[in-house]
């Protein structure tokens, strides 16, 4: 632990049962409860509630059920609808499975039958990556096989593919929705980002490839606001990417604070922590190969040379060593809901999900 940092990193709840390595984990948006992935093939939910003990301090995990998801392969990542009542698994056997609760179930009974309503085919190898858009009307994948999908979202968990994105030259990591409009980003192997839209005319198309990172694009989240863009690389750095046009982004700051491999950045609101700063843009936490979880507040300020200039802040706010003991962790995710900005879930190579507080 770093004493002279201003926040700390304190475990909140370690979530076991896994069997092989844990790779992803996702908040659902609407209800309390957490989904984690697997090399076990398996998708585990655990439900969570504030202890009143101490005015909701003390946050109680438990496990809901677990889905055997009939994937041939890991199960790579994990990504709810933003109703939260559909969840997609992006497997290594290159298909995407859509899961929901059968019939009217009640609203916090997740423990209830979780059934495969649709599997999506179409990549050739394994898939790395699955994201709703913000409308929930669009679900995109990639793979391995360096393309991505994007499919629409119909009624009765009907997928229709809207276009097959072949820009990527390498194995495609990540996809990732802009928060508020329907912008495409995907991340590579090559060491480019690709940004992509729909053109009413046409089809969706690729408007923007980012370049900078020197090394493979592991990971990518947009700012709660939408106006930036994080990647995280095999490089060991963060980037942040500016909109400073409709259709044009730049690297405006390179964060350094890994010794290894960054694999997973999440983006949130993050608690004010100073006197309501308005120039905070959130908390980006990021993690990796290293075992070292940082947690970062973003912020703008005006140019010392010219005021008329903004600049992006950063500064390690907290940060914590062999986050998984001596693994690799691969995925962190804040939790999106209102009270609970300080909190977030990490996966790792030894199996465990564990949950964790930012405290001041």
């Amino acid at each position: 632990m770093n004493q002279d940092l201003p926040a700390r990193i304190e475990p909140v709840a370690q979530l076991e049962g896994h069997e092989d390595r844990a790779w992803h984990v996702a908040w659902n948006p609407a209800r309390p409860i957490l989904a984690s992935c697997s090399a076990d093939k398996n998708v585990r939910l655990y439900s969570y509630s504030a202890s009143s003990e101490l005015e909701g301090q003390s946050l109680r995990f438990s496990h809901l059920t677990t889905i055997p998801t009939g994937h041939a392969k890991t199960v790579r990542a994990v990504a709810w609808s933003p109703s939260g009542n559909t969840l997609a698994t992006a497997s290594f056997d290159s298909n995407i499975g859509i899961w929901a609760q059968e019939g009217d179930e009640e609203e916090d009974n997740a423990a209830g039958e979780w059934e495969c309503m649709s599997l999506l085919e179409g990549h050739e190898t394994e898939c790395k990556s699955v994201a709703y858009s913000c409308s929930g009307n669009l679900l995109a994948s990639c793979s391995r096989d360096k393309t991505v999908w994007i499919w629409e979202v119909h009624p009765d968990y009907d997928f229709e593919c809207m276009g097959v994105l072949m820009e990527h030259s390498q194995d495609v990591k990540c996809v990732a929705w802009h928060p508020t409009e329907e912008i495409l980003a995907s991340a590579s192997y090559d060491d480019t980002i690709k940004l992509y839209v729909d053109d009413p005319q046409e089809d969706w198309f690729c408007f923007q490839t980012l370049t900078g990172h020197n090394s493979t694009v592991w990971t990518l989240a947009f700012s709660p606001d939408g106006r930036y863009l994080a990647s995280g690389s095999d490089d060991c750095t963060i980037r942040i990417w500016e909109r400073v046009q409709e259709h044009k982004w730049e690297c405006v700051d390179v964060l350094e604070g890994h010794e290894r491999s960054v694999y997973s950045i999440s983006w949130g609101r993050g608690k004010p922590r100073d006197n309501g700063d308005t120039g905070r843009l959130g908390w980006l936490a990021s993690t990796g190969g290293d075992g070292i979880i940082n947690v970062w507040e973003i912020g703008v300020a005006s140019d010392a040379k010219d005021p008329s200039k903004r600049t992006l802040s950063h500064r390690v706010i907290a940060k914590i060593f062999q986050a998984h003991d001596v693994h690799d962790v691969n995925c962190v995710v804040w939790c999106p809901h209102k009270g609970f900005e300080d909190l977030f879930a990490t996966a790792g190579d030894d199996g465990l999900i564990k949950v964790w507080r930012v405290v001041s």
